[in-house]
């Protein structure tokens, strides 16, 4: 079963073996990852927009080029589950390998924490990425603001 909401970001639950290569992913606040969050998912609306139910108690992540976010990461507990929300990378440095060691560092924390299922809406334009990364779609496309998404989940409890 997956730790207290109050244990959820102590530091003893954040150590997660990273390739030395790979870039580093940083433990931020939910006032941290906002700016890069609206400036690529939500770029039309207010900072306001980007901000979700949750955010004060969910985990956020980010990777810095040279000092600045180039990605960001938000996770949050759904019952035995952890939901990835707001997973965006800016456009100048998508393909580079960023969203990969986000999205690698991130299953191997839900794994650390004992979730069983990790999963996400995805934009339909990002399938290929996640199921390169072992998830797989459920159920029909939706919208939400005229872009289509899909429900993606990966079972963690299985190899």
């Amino acid at each position: 079963m997956h730790q207290s909401h109050s244990d959820f970001g102590k530091p003893s639950f954040m150590p997660v073996h990273q390739q030395q290569d790979s870039p580093k992913v940083l433990k931020l606040g939910a006032a941290d990852v906002l700016p890069l969050r609206q400036a690529v998912l939500w770029p039309n609306h207010p900072i306001a927009f980007s901000k979700v139910t949750g955010d004060q108690d969910a985990l956020h992540f980010g990777i810095k080029k040279d000092q600045a976010l180039v990605c960001v990461a938000s996770l949050f507990w759904h019952d035995d589950s952890l939901r990835l929300r707001k997973f965006a990378t800016h456009p100048d440095h998508q393909g580079q390998g960023y969203g990969s060691a986000m999205l690698i560092h991130l299953v191997a924390l839900a794994r650390n924490l004992q979730a069983q299922t990790f999963w996400f809406d995805a934009r339909q334009s990002a399938l290929g990425f996640y199921e390169h990364h072992g998830f797989q779609a459920t159920g029909d496309i939706f919208y939400k603001q005229d872009i289509a998404y899909l429900r993606m989940s990966r079972r963690l409890d299985v190899r």
